[in-house]
């Protein structure tokens, strides 16, 4: 363990996995904290939207200023603003600007840790050390939840997001010292036709995925009558696969690339998202829930790995600063859509809801091939042994 914690890219990998480990109870327990504050649904579709809204609206500022103020200070300041805001949220105080304060620390991880990262380890070591970050901090949901299950009964969904605190706080000394080489200046411009092919695929996505997924905890609790409890631990449950998914990531790189990998994952989650849909029994959905959130995911390391074979140093943060940013707009666009849907249809919108999110996670799924066909002509393989 200490020569682990030695190193400075594990030590950032197990700042990830505290960071997760609260940002997930966040994101679990988030919905029914505001049901319990008193919000309808349609202001908690709102509510996730402005969560993720704050990214878009800082996307291009951060993308020009974290190269420059540097990525560990970029870092410090999110857990500052996270645990500000956690602590305002968790009390109920200031709900709506907690939630923004909240959604800027999540766009400075994001335009600060997978560029850093990038640069502790080599490029042969990227997808490996890329898949055990994310399946760490996944798996770290399998014990929020769980714990965000058992608090609510112990002290109420009023106050479970109060214990999300200590973890963000216990990441900082870890990322204290790190090693990051001087900040570049930002190269944008003529890089339009590589972003738009490396973002394409991923946003699609993203808007099929805000239909639904920020409710799956409130369509699975409605429909079956599932006490705080056992739906914390159904989607504890799809932390673990998904983090087991994300750990054989490596080994079907090597066997069909990194664009093979994401694809064929991606691919075979949509059946699994059918029946997570329109299955009547409990069990066949659990499962489903498992096997779609495992296969969807999985591909999320392997996706960042990949894009930095195409983008140069300085230009990394914005580029996952804009892809967060334009995926967080369509995301939010569909949770807001699906908030105002289900306060119509009730229980009945996510028939319309889940259709919605299948076409459009076949369509992000067939863009793949066509976002990357050209940009290996012009790069070479651009897979390289990263």
């Amino acid at each position: 363990m200490t020569r682990l914690l030695a190193s400075p890219a594990y030590r950032l990998v197990l700042a990830s996995f505290l960071w997760s480990f609260g940002g997930n109870l966040v994101y679990f327990f988030l919905n029914f904290h505001l049901e319990a504050l008193g919000f309808g649904r349609q202001a908690i579709g709102l509510a996730q939207a402005l969560l993720l809204f704050t990214g878009v609206v800082f996307a291009l500022p951060l993308a020009y200023l974290i190269p420059r103020v540097g990525y560990l200070r970029s870092l410090h300041l999110a857990f500052l603003l996270a645990v500000g805001s956690g602590l305002l949220l968790g009390l109920g105080l200031l709900v709506f600007p907690s939630l923004a304060g909240y959604g800027l620390a999540g766009a400075l991880l994001q335009g600060a840790a997978a560029p850093l990262m990038a640069r502790l380890v080599p490029p042969g070591r990227r997808v490996a050390l890329f898949s055990l970050q994310a399946a760490l901090t996944t798996a770290s949901g399998f014990f929020s939840t769980l714990l965000a299950g058992f608090l609510s009964e112990w002290v109420g969904a009023r106050w479970v997001l109060l214990f999300a605190l200590p973890f963000f706080l216990m990441a900082v000394p870890l990322v204290l010292g790190l090693p990051e080489g001087e900040g570049q200046a930002p190269r944008f411009r003529g890089r339009f036709g590589v972003w738009l092919r490396l973002l394409l695929p991923q946003v699609v996505i993203g808007l099929g995925a805000g239909l639904v997924i920020p409710f799956l905890n409130l369509f699975l609790k409605e429909k079956f009558g599932l006490t705080y409890g056992a739906t914390g631990l159904v989607f504890a449950l799809s932390s673990l696969a998904t983090g087991l998914a994300m750990l054989l990531q490596p080994l079907l790189v090597r066997r069909v690339g990194k664009l093979g990998a994401i694809v064929l994952v991606q691919a075979l989650s949509l059946p699994f998202l059918a029946l997570l849909a329109w299955a009547p029994w409990l069990p066949v959905v659990t499962l489903a829930l498992l096997v779609r959130g495992a296969l969807m995911n999985a591909a999320g390391p392997v996706y960042a790995a990949l894009v930095m074979d195409y983008l140069e140093d300085g230009e990394r943060p914005g580029f996952f600063l804009v892809e967060s940013g334009i995926w967080s707009l369509l995301f939010a666009l569909g949770s807001a859509l699906s908030g105002v849907a289900q306060e119509a249809l009730g229980l009945a919108a996510f028939h319309y809801l889940f259709a919605a999110t299948l076409t459009l996670y076949a369509l992000g799924i067939a863009l793949w091939p066509w976002a990357f066909g050209r940009l290996r002509a012009a790069y070479g393989e651009g897979e390289g042994s990263s």
